[in-house]
């Protein structure tokens, strides 16, 4: 009994020096149990952190009292506050880190709403709640306020804001805090030249004429980048582009091929997405009656590096495909080109695919890797075994995704989705390329002969009636590359467009009067990732990859595509005895005499 005794008062004391502990000394000490260990910082901000060369303060503005009745809201604050000071300590004094309670009708308030952050009404009394971080990076030499109330006031050179910290978001809180370091420590981004083919940037719905808002990825692209925009007769790319980012490059005339070659020749850095079915590109009303190509392809310039987009075919896996709701009852029906790319689809020893989980595709292509290629090919996504083309034709009126189960086997093999590709290669146009160039004609004189009594016209040169314009006259003039090869072409090549499209990836919502962007889906992070890692830099990388956004039933997922492809089998089974049975019913319809009212014979 006294041993029991003992045993226990010794853990209840070991207990309260636990929390005696925790709550003095440890106030971070914390255990990561989460797979993907979502509350260990990454390595990549340890090297954001570690590399600061500029010295960047951060306000962290919590609205106090307005969150006291709030514990939910005050408990992913705390959250908030320990990572920032884990950054703090991690910067080698590089950040200062402040926190504010801007209270109602003070000059802190004031800061916060002048910095851009966002106040939420609260409670009955509609209450403004902050909750939001401003970085800047101050001019060397430059005295804060605070510490020198007579200072003159200074202009950051740079600020960085977080207009509000939700709390359905802290899965990517750590990259959040992350990519505005990081944006603050560079002295420039890097510069996207984007060839757009696709109102990506926003345009008009003509059918409601009404105006589109631009595509959520161009968000993320804007946040950490330069854009600058390429017309698609362009016959020269700007060569203090970084990237040079290629959308739907359709019906692309052949100057602004050779541009792009000798872009990439030159030591240039592509990402292309081409497509054999854009589904983004609709037609006009004007055009609904003639065809009206949604295909786009980069030809030449595939080929010269190494592949080739398939030709009129669309890729179809059966074991990736998704289920969508069809006609006025939604019913589900499966669509083997609306394809949700898991990790096993995901080349993960890749940089910009390393971490992610999922990429949804729809009516994607296939690329093809050419033999006797200089180049070195990596697929980056691929199919299951459990795939196949299908004819390009079958998607012109695509009503109900079931009629492209029929006749579909799959072949066996993975089909490349997209691909890196890198290494030597040579020009696509080692002869150069013709252009037809209007001649200028030099101006002739008007020559007016004027007589010597009335100073007029004569006859001979004067006319009513106006002169025909001359035909413009055209030569054809050859360009020749400058650059015929390289030996570090670095190039990705994805055959979707749609998977850049809102749908595919991202759930937007209003959020008072600002537009709120979920991802379940890693499109976005896949495209940033492409670009940072062709810009050169690989530590938001590594940061943007983890966690995970959904954690599908895969082994439920798996025994409704057997119960699926059983069900597919008897149905086709079945039709085919339905299809003998009413032959077998015509023949004998036709053994009938004229007077035989018998629907059937004996």
């Amino acid at each position: 009994m006294k041993r029991t005794s003992v045993v226990l008062i010794g853990s209840l004391l070991a207990l309260i020096l636990f929390n005696l502990v925790i709550h003095t000394g440890l106030t971070g000490f914390r255990w990561d149990l989460t797979e993907n260990r979502l509350y260990t910082l990454s390595d990549g901000s340890r090297a954001i952190l570690q590399n600061l060369q500029k010295d960047i303060t951060l306000d962290l503005y919590l609205s106090e009292e307005v969150t006291k009745d709030l514990p939910a809201l005050r408990a992913y604050a705390r959250r908030v506050q320990e990572l920032l000071l884990e950054f703090q300590e991690l910067s080698k004094g590089r950040i200062k880190l402040n926190f504010v309670d801007p209270k109602p009708f003070s000059e802190e308030e004031d800061q916060a709403t002048l910095a851009g952050l966002q106040a939420i009404p609260v409670g009955v009394a509609n209450d403004s709640l902050f909750f939001g971080l401003v970085g800047r990076v101050m001019p060397e030499g430059a005295v804060e306020q605070e510490d020198n109330p007579f200072a003159e006031e200074v202009e950051p050179l740079k600020e960085e804001v977080v207009p509000f910290f939700q709390p359905d978001k802290e899965q990517h809180l750590e990259y959040t805090l992350s990519q505005l370091i990081f944006n603050l420590n560079r002295d420039a981004p890097p510069l996207i030249g984007i060839m757009a083919g696709l109102d990506v940037n926003g345009g008009m719905d003509m059918y409601r004429q009404a105006p589109l808002p631009a595509w959520v990825f161009m968000q993320f692209v804007e946040d950490l980048f330069d854009v600058e925009f390429i017309e698609f007769d362009a016959e020269k790319i700007n060569e203090d582009i970084d990237v040079l980012m290629i959308i739907h490059p359709k019906d692309i005339p052949e100057q602004t091929l050779f541009a792009i070659d000798q872009f990439a020749m030159a030591g240039g850095r592509v990402i292309a997405y081409v497509d054999p079915v854009a589904e983004q590109d609709q037609p006009l009303p004007m055009m609904m009656a003639g065809g009206h190509s949604r295909s786009s392809d980069l030809g030449p310039l595939l080929e010269a590096w190494g592949v080739k987009l398939r030709e009129n075919a669309v890729l179809g896996d059966f074991a990736n495909s998704l289920v969508v709701g069809v006609g006025p009852q939604r019913n589900p029906q499966r669509h083997i080109a609306l394809l949700g790319l898991g990790p096993e689809a995901l080349a993960k020893e890749d940089i910009i695919l390393a971490g992610l989980e999922n990429i949804n595709i729809s009516s994607a292509g296939i690329l093809d890797l050419l033999d006797g290629r200089e180049t070195q090919v990596t697929p980056l996504i691929q199919s299951s075994n459990e795939s196949n083309a299908l004819d390009i034709g079958k998607f012109e009126r695509l009503e109900n995704p079931e009629a492209l189960m029929n006749d579909f086997t799959p072949s066996g093999e993975r089909h490349v989705i997209a691909a890196r590709i890198e290494g030597a290669a040579k020009t696509a146009f080692p002869n150069g390329i013709q252009i037809e160039e209007e001649v200028e004609k030099p101006e002739e004189a008007a020559e007016s002969a004027v007589d010597e009594n009335g100073g007029q016209a004569t006859e001979d040169t004067a006319s009513d009636t106006p002169a025909e314009p001359e035909e413009p006259e055209f030569v054809t003039r050859t360009i020749m590359p400058e650059f015929t090869a390289t030996d570090a072409l670095n190039v990705v090549v994805v055959a979707d467009t749609d998977l850049l499209s809102d749908r595919l990836w991202v759930q937007v919502q209003e959020f008072f009067g600002q537009r709120i962007v979920s991802p379940w889906a890693n499109n976005g992070d896949f495209l940033v990732n492409s670009l940072d890692n062709l810009s050169g830099n690989a530590d938001l990388i590594n940061v943007r990859s983890r966690g995970r956004f959904s954690r599908p039933f895969e082994v439920v997922e798996d025994l409704r595509r057997s119960a699926e492809e059983q069900f597919a089998d008897q149905q086709r089974e079945l039709e085919t005895r339905l299809q003998e049975t009413e032959a077998k019913l015509a023949e004998l319809q036709g053994m009938r005499q004229g007077d035989d009212n018998a629907l059937l014979s004996p």
